[in-house]
């Protein structure tokens, strides 16, 4: 089954479903979305996000993402809007098969991007989740050497998913690298 996953409404989402020929629309919608008389002709449903924290929103999409997977192909078609450029960030991360944009109510096939975090990197994530480290703390916890914990850690901080606190030698990880690791 082809499954159509969007933030999409009107027009930009009925070109969407018929350029995936999609058998079932999951809609994604914030608080305020309004119903349009398209919606009623949807095969699929509509699952409402309540939360304005991002890694939770992450989380959500992530889930609906990886449950439609069990049924086949998974497509993504995202507009502008509050969940537009997170719908499309937690896509490339779990690895569908395409992703849509609309412009001026046109369907744009988006590439596919690659997060590329090496597993030494996500798990050194994945400990400072927890609690904010020492360098020589987390070569322990991850079980590297110092050297090696500095060359990570600079990588992730030069992505923004890992930052340094000023007074102590500790580092703890932003927003930004809390989605990665969802």
């Amino acid at each position: 089954m082809r499954t159509l996953i969007t933030n999409l409404k009107g027009q930009c989402l009925f070109n969407a479903s018929m350029k995936t020929q999609a058998e079932g629309v999951i809609i994604l919608s914030g608080k305020h979305r309004r119903r349009t008389e398209l919606d009623k002709f949807i095969k699929g449903g509509e699952i409402k996000i309540e939360t304005e924290n991002p890694v939770e929103i992450c989380k959500e999409i992530s889930e609906v993402i990886n449950a439609a997977k069990k049924h086949g192909e998974i497509f993504v078609a995202y507009g502008g809007d509050d969940l537009g450029s997170l719908l499309n960030f937690v896509a490339n991360k779990e690895g569908i098969n395409a992703i849509f944009s609309c412009h001026n109510e046109k369907v744009i096939r988006i590439p596919l991007l690659k997060l590329d975090v090496s597993k030494t990197r996500q798990k050194i994530l994945e400990v400072l989740a927890n609690e904010d480290l020492s360098a020589a703390e987390i070569g322990k916890s991850v079980n590297i050497s110092r050297a090696m914990v500095y060359k990570h850690l600079a990588g992730l901080m030069d992505r923004g998913l890992v930052k340094k606190s000023r007074l102590f030698e500790k580092y703890s990880i932003t927003q930004a690298g809390r989605i990665v690791i969802i």
